[in-house]
């Protein structure tokens, strides 16, 4: 897998970045140790946490490898950049946190756990920042500017040219535009042949394309500059929207554009999303067994008969269906009552919920409003069925109800907590469980993750909308 080629600007910004990354660490452990708590430095203590500091090496790395996105000095925004910091520096926390359980290592503060990620992108942007101020005070200038040709349709070159022009700082400057009207095969080639005579008699540096990839004079043109040495550079349209959260990759020889509508199908976030939901599954299974066991014990004292578990088949990731674990809360004959009282439903869409529901057992009841009753879908979560944080999983029944742009929360894998879950559960309109699912998906990161989880432990206390 690839997101294009690197140059060694890329990699040494990448590696400013992990530099950033670790004087903040140094910063925080000198702050804690020297300002805030002095009494627990000790020679041992200050030796641990440099030690460490190797691993926060390696995390900070690979985290800003992972979310790397190009650090162009003239074509990427600070803000941007200092999103995919955030988003680096959220990961490095987590990290760390599963290195600090995996090592057992107890003596490591909280409060510097805490203040590091922060204090790092703190720095990490005031590096980007004084770098972008100094580029751009020496671009003004006059010097280091980049030529740019804009050839394509008449309005995108027109407010392609315009742009840079209200962007002196960025360093560029438009020496000519050829604009071409949209199916003019003359002007297309006499395009061309300008272009070739620019290219020959004028200092270009980069040929920018302001039209869509089906015209004929894109290939030619982009030829051209390839055989000159010259950057190319796309300006994309509708298509734009599409690309822009794209990921190209070599398949046996073919170059292949993958295209996806959400940010939590990229693969480096989705490898570490898995990853959180291995980790926190397993150790919420261990912490939890203890409950389950007891929970196991008060159904069977309730009802003898009855099975412990509830087994359900459920819709997850792109349509699979999956056997989905809950302890059971209704009588074992639910499923045959349910349509006696369908009349009761007041969800609006596919889906059935009714207060107060006759078949909830005694000790279901309670289950359903601590939420324990969930808490088998942890094993779910585990062998990857589930993931910690998505759209509840759906009925098959229910599935067949949706429309088309429903169908977009089968693109992930479902969670057992999601925006739904904090924000009122059966209180909720189905429309409205709908939208907080698509808005999920649309904006998943793993900051996202975070904060859906921190919520839904007082959600769960305060029993907000379970019935």
């Amino acid at each position: 897998m690839f997101r294009g080629r690197t140059n060694r600007w890329d990699e040494l910004a990448v590696f400013v970045d992990t530099a950033a990354a670790y004087v903040a660490y140094l910063f925080v452990i000198h702050a804690y140790l020297a300002w805030f708590n002095p009494r627990v430095a000790t020679v041992h203590l200050v030796s641990a946490y440099f030690s460490f500091s190797i691993f926060v090496l390696a995390v900070a790395w690979l985290a800003l490898k992972l979310n790397f996105r190009g650090y162009s000095r003239r074509w990427n925004q600070l803000p941007a950049e200092v999103g995919m910091l955030a988003v680096s520096c959220v990961e490095i926390g987590i990290a760390m946190a599963l290195l600090i359980f995996v090592l057992k290592a107890t003596w490591f503060s909280r409060a510097i756990f805490l203040m590091f990620p922060l204090v790092a992108l703190v720095f990490q942007t005031v590096v980007h920042s004084v770098i972008k101020l100094s580029v751009g005070h020496f671009r003004l200038s006059g010097r280091d500017q980049r030529r740019l040709v804009v050839v394509g349709y008449p309005r995108r070159v027109r407010i392609f040219s315009e742009t840079v022009a209200s962007v002196p700082e960025a360093g560029m400057q438009v020496v000519d535009e050829l604009p071409v009207e949209q199916g003019e095969d003359t002007a297309a080639r006499a395009a061309v042949e300008r272009l070739g005579q620019l290219f020959s008699s004028t200092i270009v540096d980069t040929l920018v394309i302001a039209m869509p990839a089906t015209e004929e004079l894109l290939m030619p043109a982009i030829q051209m500059a390839r055989q000159q040495g010259k950057e190319v550079r796309l300006v994309l349209d509708e298509m734009g929207a599409l690309a822009h959260r794209s990921r190209l990759y070599d398949f046996y020889g073919n170059s292949v554009l993958v295209v996806d509508s959400s940010l939590a199908h990229e693969t480096s976030r989705s490898l570490v999303k898995r990853t959180v939901d291995i980790v926190v599954s397993f150790i919420g299974i261990i912490l939890t067994l203890p409950v389950m066991l007891a929970v196991a014990v008060a159904l069977k004292i309730d009802d003898p008969k009855g099975p412990v578990l509830f087994v359900q088949q459920r819709v997850g990731l792109n349509g699979r269906q999956f056997p989905c674990l809950k302890f059971r809360t209704m009588v074992p004959n639910a499923e045959e009552l349910r349509e006696d009282l369908r009349h009761l439903n007041i969800m609006s869409g596919p889906v059935f919920k009714i207060p107060d529901d006759p078949r909830v057992t005694r000790v279901g009841k309670w289950l359903r409003k601590t939420s324990l009753d969930e808490l088998p879908q942890l094993f779910n979560v585990f062998v990857g069925h589930m993931s910690m944080v998505g759209p509840r999983p759906a009925l098959p029944s229910e599935v067949k109800l949706y429309g088309p742009d429903y169908r977009k929360r089968l693109s992930v894998r479902p969670g057992i907590t999601c925006l739904w879950q904090i924000s009122g559960r059966n209180d909720i309109d189905f429309q409205d469980w709908m939208r907080l699912d698509m808005e999920y998906i649309d904006g998943w990161s793993l900051a996202l993750d975070l904060k859906i989880l921190a919520k839904t432990i007082p959600a769960v206390f305060q029993q907000r909308g379970a019935h």
